[in-house]
């Protein structure tokens, strides 16, 4: 798995594109990381919420950019350090 993402933008959460955007491809990581499936994305969203992110299951991501893309590239910066995700947690606690 590649770690190293490009930096997340507010803009990002708002374009329309068929590119994946940063935030994505940090999602897919995070995913992979916690075992892929329910518990990757339980884990991609427990990831998300310890870097920052207030929202819950029912918030998009483009209803609060800023702190959607403070959260995303804390996790970047984090994952550019371990993919391991104990570690992980211990870096983003």
């Amino acid at each position: 798995m590649s770690n190293n993402f490009a930096e997340v933008s507010v803009e990002d959460f708002s374009k329309i594109t068929m590119d994946r955007l940063p935030h994505q491809e940090i999602e897919t990581a995070l995913i992979t990381m916690g075992g892929g499936g329910v518990r990757g994305t339980e884990f991609k969203t427990d990831m998300l919420k310890r870097a920052g992110w207030t929202g819950n299951a029912l918030t998009s991501f483009a209803k609060r950019p800023e702190v959607a893309a403070e959260a995303f590239n804390r996790v970047r910066l984090a994952i550019a350090e371990t993919e391991d995700p104990d570690k992980l947690r211990s870096i983003l606690d």
